[in-house]
């Protein structure tokens, strides 16, 4: 078993505080949405698709990895009117969006993040999104 980190404590915390608007905002663009094995398996299953007809159609495979490909309106496939019809069972780096570890440890990323995310738009930094709850 894994130890918890810091870093991870502050995911989860940041996390636990989020309020998603469901823009979609985070699902436009072509991103770094990889898959591991497991979850390319997981997702071709809630779809009802093998793993092979699941990568011929959604997928791309770039640099070794497999990515989620995006539709010609520069969206993910899976985004449908701001919501994720692949929710329950999304990929890692959609589960933990805006809070990667770089937008949680330096000031820049964080920039990034806030600037593409209408719900922490607001907040400066992240220490500015946590002081709002306390």
């Amino acid at each position: 078993m894994a130890l918890i980190t810091d870093l991870d404590r502050l995911f989860q915390e940041a996390m636990s505080r989020f309020e998603c608007t469901q823009c979609g905002t985070c699902c436009q663009g072509e991103g770094g949405i990889h898959m591991d094995p497991e979850e390319i398996e997981r997702i071709a299953r809630f779809l009802s698709l093998s793993p092979e007809a699941f990568l011929v159609k959604y997928c791309l495979v770039k640099n070794g990895k497999v990515y989620i490909h995006i539709r010609e309106d520069r969206y993910c496939h899976f985004a449908q009117e701001g919501k994720c019809s692949i929710h329950t069972v999304k990929p890692a780096p959609c589960r933990r969006w805006p809070f990667l570890k770089p937008m949680l440890t330096d000031q820049a990323n964080w920039e990034t993040a806030r600037n593409s995310c209408p719900a922490l738009a607001p907040y400066s930094s992240l220490e500015d999104f946590f002081n709002r709850f306390r």
